[in-house]
Formats: structure tokens, C-alpha cells, sequence
């Protein structure tokens, strides 16, 4: 009976421990935009974790950060990111308004691009076609290419 007294906390601290070395820490998305055609006004990035409110709705964006442009390249930061399902939206707020302007049929007057460089011809990219996972084994950097 001593012997059960002095294993079983033995074994639950040893349980505890690995279940929280098991849990992935929060880490810092890092955005690469390459092809921002000029360096006037500031690149809008976007980190949405569900397709509800993506790509345009600001309010409902996981994380939001507006950065200067660099030799026709930008980086965005996002930290304390926890594992998940991501989609991020970029785009080059030339006039510096914090939106995406559009033309009178809703094409978009700036440059935007999204994760996985989706972007549909006649359409606004979608959640699942953009998205990617965030886990412990991910990178941490992703790529995207802007586009006029």
C-alpha cells in the first residue's frame, strides 16, 4: 500500500509534465509580401482563423497590422499565435485609408494578395482555398506575391 502512495503521484507529475511540454507554444506568424509595386502609402495584412468575415471584414480579423514598404517588400508580424487554421489577406493601401478600395463594379483599385497566393480571377479569395495550419512542426514564415 506504500508503494501505491509513493507511485501513483509519480506517475500523475509525470502525466502533467508531458501534457504540457505536448502543448505547442503560441509563436510569431511572420507575413513576406514581395511585388508591392511602389512605396507609397503602407501594406494592410490580415490573419483571420475562420472563414467567417474573410477577406474583408477587419472587425472580425484574428490579428490586423499595417507595415511599411521596403524595396517593394513587406513584413508582417503577427505574435502569439496558437496552433490552428489560418488565412491571412494582404493588400497595398496605397492612399493609406485602412481599406481595400474598389472600383464602381467592386474590383479592386490596390493591390491585394492572399495565403497560398490564391486569388481568383472574378472573385474574392476563399477561406478554405487561402488557408493553412498552424502547428508545432509549421513554419513559421509564408510567402505572398502581390497582385495588381
Amino acid at each position: 500500500m506504500r508503494a501505491v502512495r509513493f507511485v501513483f503521484p509519480l506517475i500523475l507529475c509525470a502525466l502533467t509534465t508531458h501534457s504540457m511540454a505536448a502543448e505547442p507554444a503560441d509563436k510569431t506568424l511572420r507575413v513576406e509580401v514581395s511585388q508591392v509595386r511602389s512605396a507609397t502609402g503602407d501594406v494592410g495584412c490580415l490573419l483571420f482563423n475562420s472563414a467567417d468575415g474573410y477577406p474583408e471584414v477587419h472587425a472580425k480579423a484574428y490579428q490586423e497590422t499595417h507595415v511599411a514598404i521596403d524595396a517593394n517588400r513587406a513584413t508582417c508580424e503577427f505574435k502569439n499565435v496558437a496552433s490552428g487554421t489560418y488565412a491571412a489577406i494582404v493588400f497595398h493601401d496605397e492612399n493609406k485609408n485602412g481599406k481595400l478600395d474598389k472600383n464602381f463594379v467592386g474590383m479592386p483599385k490596390e493591390g491585394y494578395a492572399a495565403s497560398n497566393n490564391e486569388r481568383p480571377a472574378f472573385s474574392a479569395p476563399r477561406f478554405k482555398e487561402a488557408s493553412f495550419v498552424l502547428n508545432a512542426d509549421s513554419p513559421t514564415t509564408i510567402k505572398i506575391q502581390m497582385g495588381y
